[in-house]
């Protein structure tokens, strides 16, 4: 049996580089929680995936509307995944115009309606 020694420079640029692979699987952002509304507590299970923008933009996208629904008095856990989960309610493929699609769960016929209407009012496919 050979045993090879990797250079520490080589070991330590590999294990900077794990954490980056792992956040090139995650093409999806996931958000969940609940929002009080007019007296009304309303679940929240939104799900953006990526088609092709840039990382850091994705990231940014995500966080940037966790932080609206925190303003709305929500306060959703944010969770990367590799891909959207199985089984929307509807999808809205071009979200504001880029290349995202923005997965919809747990809605109710008229905020699903709603959200369809929106979506098509600003360029996407509802599907």
């Amino acid at each position: 049996m050979r045993i090879v020694r990797v250079p520490r420079a080589a070991a330590a640029a590999a294990l900077l580089l794990l954490p980056l692979a792992a956040l090139a699987q995650d093409k999806a952002c996931l958000m969940e929680g609940s929002m009080e509304l007019a007296g009304q507590r309303t679940e929240i299970k939104d799900c953006l995936q990526n088609r092709g923008i840039p990382d850091a933009q994705f990231r940014q996208t995500c966080k940037g509307l966790s932080d609206m629904s925190t303003a709305l008095g929500s306060k959703p856990k944010l969770s990367y995944l590799p891909a959207c989960p199985a089984q929307p309610q509807g999808v809205c493929t071009g979200f504001f115009g880029q290349p995202l699609d923005s997965y919809y769960y747990k809605r109710d016929p008229k905020t699903l309606a709603e959200t369809q209407a929106s979506c098509k009012a600003q360029g996407g496919t509802w599907r």
